[in-house]
């Protein structure tokens, strides 16, 4: 072969080679809404710094009212109640006819034992919203015991029953209100529903309430003379919403 033909050979097996090569494959993108349910699952999982690193992958064109939903509850549950309560305002402010942005807004007013407050957001979510949503009749409803207004909290907790099972806070409400109509036989079989999730109890941030129900029927269950008729008594003084 001559020689002045290797420098040519040379540099086509350099191209050869480098054709060849093996190019990395650029890794997968997440898309919006796919990073919005890996959010929720880590709220529900109690899982707020694998949220909030997710909430601020977000781009600002992308952050709708699912996103603003998420982002106003993540503060809600990490209790940063003065970063929550700016995240819910500027939310309402893109989004006024939200309901869960509304429900939530009025848990967090709660926290803050601006009562009024809270029911007037929690009356807004109900009007903002095309389905009863449970959540928001049973906060009603605590809001009408709270105002002494034992029928309307009923007929809301009626409203909560006909969507689904009430949860823990929907049983000690239905407690509360079924001890102030001076009904204790039906008091002592919602307790029984309550005890049998007592670990539940134990462990939520209605433990004062729960105490407080408990401490109220055994008190009229030892002496029913006593508290025969209906009252104006609420547990709900030292709950948190």
């Amino acid at each position: 072969m001559r020689l002045y033909l290797l420098p040519f050979l040379f540099c086509c097996v350099l191209i050869s080679s480098c054709a060849y090569q093996a190019v990395p494959s650029p890794s997968p993108s997440v898309s919006e809404s796919k990073r919005l349910l890996m959010v929720q699952a880590h709220l529900l999982l109690g899982q707020w710094e694998l949220a909030k690193k997710q909430l601020d992958q977000v781009r600002m064109a992308d952050q709708d009212r699912d996103y603003w939903r998420l982002v106003s509850l993540y503060w809600l549950s990490v209790g940063s109640h003065d970063r929550a309560l700016a995240v819910h305002n500027k939310a309402l402010q893109k989004y006024p006819d939200d309901d869960f942005i509304w429900n939530n807004y009025g848990v967090l007013l709660g926290l803050k034992q601006r009562w009024l407050e809270a029911c007037d957001a929690f009356e807004k979510a109900d009007k903002s919203s095309f389905l009863k949503r449970q959540s928001v009749q049973i906060n009603l409803s605590r809001c009408a015991i709270r105002q002494n207004q034992v029928n309307l909290a009923g007929n809301y907790l009626k409203q909560a029953k006909e969507i689904a099972d009430l949860p823990l806070i929907g049983l000690m409400t239905e407690l509360n209100l079924v001890l102030i109509q001076g009904t204790n036989d039906k008091a002592r079989l919602i307790f029984n529903n309550i005890q049998a999730d007592k670990e539940i109890a134990r462990g939520s941030v209605h433990f004062d309430e729960y105490n407080c129900l408990s401490r109220h029927l055994i008190a009229r269950e030892t002496d029913p003379t006593l508290y025969s008729l209906a009252s104006n008594f609420t547990c709900l003084h030292g709950s948190r919403y």
